[in-house]
């Protein structure tokens, strides 16, 4: 993978993480009612910060641990059936997808960016998506050295400020850039492209337990 690949990678992988409906979304689009579309931008800052350090806890508290060919096959085994698997609950759950949720659990009172640390500390599948996949890729952006890392980091976190920014000024704005359909089919394309990232998560897997 080039810089490109990598930084396009993250990009997709956020974007898809970030649509799905879950806590996160639910308290952007709270508190934008109520503070603007500011909201989404602030959430972003403190979910990248927690990132950030995770990332970088990655790469100098684990880095000789994850120099390891049988760590890495199977987090790239197991990271592709996660991937796989989000494709498809993704693809199966268009039908109900929702963007106007109810607000009301999202109205916390706290600061956007402590609100986006604390919102993503307290949910599971972030641990479970940077121990997976996100772990993996961190893996494959190293042999790049640190710029592989921040190209992948930029892209992924620019995902979610793309998407997050959306909603939240679109709800400031009155919802006139909602568009549902456009939404789904986005959505629709980037799980097949999670999909696709699955299959080639599992093929360097095995490819490590036999090369």
């Amino acid at each position: 993978m080039n810089l490109l690949s990598l930084f396009s990678v993250g990009f997709i992988l956020g974007l898809t993480g970030a649509m799905a409906p879950g806590p996160l979304l639910t308290v952007t689009i709270g508190e934008s009612t109520r503070r603007g579309g500011i909201t989404g931008p602030l959430i972003v800052l403190g979910h990248g910060i927690l990132e950030m350090t995770l990332v970088f806890l990655i790469v100098l508290g684990a880095g000789r641990f994850l120099h390891n060919n049988i760590l890495f096959a199977i987090i790239s085994l197991v990271g592709g059936l996660v991937l796989i698997y989000m494709g498809y609950l993704t693809i199966k759950g268009l039908g109900s997808y929702k963007i106007g949720q109810t607000v009301e659990h999202g109205k916390s009172g706290l600061h956007p960016v402590l609100s986006g640390i604390l919102i993503s500390l307290s949910n599971p599948y972030w641990f479970i998506w940077w121990i997976t996949i996100g772990m993996g890729y961190v893996m494959f952006a190293r042999q790049l050295g640190l710029k592989g890392i921040i190209a992948f980091f930029v892209g992924h976190i620019l995902s979610d400020l793309v998407w997050y920014s959306f909603v939240s000024y679109g709800i400031q704005f009155g919802g006139r850039f909602f568009n549902l359909k456009i939404i789904k089919t986005t959505l629709f394309i980037c799980s097949i492209f999670l999909v696709f990232f699955g299959v080639f998560f599992i093929y360097k897997g095995i490819k490590f337990i036999m090369p």
